[in-house]
């Protein structure tokens, strides 16, 4: 479970966020159903680990 004073909202480019919407799309088609994907980034977490 996410625990929520670790994570905010990830500050996406539009292309980020392009890029997102049309993994969303291809999951939807692929569920049968509306899936839509959040994007969180941990806090004080500059690079990846």
């Amino acid at each position: 479970m996410m625990d929520s004073q670790s994570y905010t909202a990830a500050n996406l480019s539009d292309n980020l966020v392009d890029e997102l919407k049309t993994i969303e799309d291809k999951l939807s088609e692929k569920a049968n159903k509306k899936v839509v994907v959040i994007a969180y980034e941990k806090e004080n977490q500059d690079k990846l680990d």
